[in-house]
């Protein structure tokens, strides 16, 4: 039997949501039928470029009721209202993370999810992507025996906003660095531990500029400690400005610019390296408990979207998997635990670093 084309609508077109037309104008069994956005000359663009039907309203594009798929490509600050309406439209929706904002919006989301009965997916897309999912394969196959310590290294090229032309230069849009950016590496803290948080200490870092400075709006951390149960520690060093500022994903050490992670185990470790594309396998079975290498995985030549951030990818996905009658990759409420972990960390990094302890509890009445 020939599989349905499911129809898709995207909220939202400036660089993630064109960048999702153009993923989804090369797939023969997706048809992307049209876009929302309130900048008349994004929706021109959308028309002129591309072929695509643009709405000035996104209800009106979630009252299509030949769409399938809702693409949420809105600032982190619409997420909840687009959301919800797509879901109450009979629409399964794939959301840009953050999830939201507020913890508020979050519990009402889940809630539109289930009374729609309708899939909502959150794009913490490292997990799908193929460096990241193979790191887990390597964890659960055993490689490096029971998951202990993690460090996650992101140091890259500063950016400002410019107040007045951007949503991303004020705290109120965005919500702080752990819900706008961080909560990439405190989910695949989750996902390789295959643990819960208990609690986490935000470390911030001496101002430089300051957040009016560059307009980032937020206090950057200088280190993350993430506190899981028997005493096994994820820890994030992020550097925001220690690199040449170009925009990715081709990014290198040369200029500055690190993105890796480690894991130890009890058996062993791994070293994973995404912009040089390799994963480096130790144990330690040497004299004396000597680590040794086991074995070096390339994975050079492809994209790096592909081995690190493949939304594409994990776009297509959710799509097929509606379509199949499936469930998601992950579902929306183990997103939600991610999100906890990083109002934790907002509140900590508030705090001058202090000790917090993650709650996981929703907002009563959702």
């Amino acid at each position: 039997m020939e599989k349905k084309i499911m129809k898709v609508g995207i909220v939202g077109f400036g660089g993630v949501g064109e960048n999702i037309a153009r993923c989804i104008l090369k797939q023969a069994d997706i048809k992307l039928k049209a876009i929302a956005e309130p900048d008349e000359a994004k929706r021109k663009k959308a028309e002129e470029t591309y072929g695509l039907k643009a709405y000035a309203d996104y209800r009106k594009l979630c009252e299509d009721k030949d769409i399938d798929v809702i693409y949420n490509a809105t600032p982190n600050f619409m997420h909840p209202e687009v959301a919800i309406t797509a879901m109450k439209s009979g629409k399964h929706v794939f959301s840009e993370k953050p999830f939201s904002i507020k913890k508020e919006d979050i519990a009402a989301m889940l809630k539109a999810e289930k009374e729609s009965r309708r899939y909502l997916q959150i794009d913490f897309e490292m997990r799908y992507s193929l460096l990241c999912k193979r790191v887990k394969e390597l964890i659960d196959a055993g490689e490096i025996g029971e998951p202990k310590n993690i460090l996650f290294n992101h140091f890259c090229g500063g950016q400002g906003f410019e107040k007045e032309k951007t949503w991303r230069a004020k705290i109120e849009n965005i919500g702080g660095y752990y819900i706008e950016e961080g909560c990439h590496r405190i989910d695949i803290f989750r996902y390789y531990m295959g643990a819960e948080m208990e609690e986490v200490m935000a470390i911030p870092a001496p101002q430089v500029r300051g957040p009016e400075g560059w307009y980032r709006a937020y206090r950057e951390p200088a280190s993350t400690l993430c506190f899981f149960p028997g005493e096994k520690l994820a820890n994030l060093i992020t550097i925001q400005h220690r690199a040449v500022y170009f925009p990715p994903p081709g990014m290198e050490n040369e200029l500055g610019h690190e993105y890796n992670v480690s894991v130890v185990g009890s058996e062993g470790s791994l070293y994973t390296n995404f912009w040089k594309a390799t994963i480096l396998l130790m144990d330690f079975s040497g004299p004396g408990g000597k680590t040794c290498l086991k074995r070096i995985e390339s994975y050079r030549g492809i994209d790096l979207n592909v081995l690190h951030h493949n939304s594409c990818g994990f776009f297509r996905d959710f799509v097929y998997r509606m379509r199949d009658g499936k469930p998601p990759f992950f579902n929306a409420f183990d997103s939600w635990k991610t999100m906890a972990c990083a109002f934790a960390c907002e509140e900590s990094i508030k705090k001058g670093g202090k000790r917090v302890t993650v709650d996981y509890t929703l907002p009563e009445g959702q």
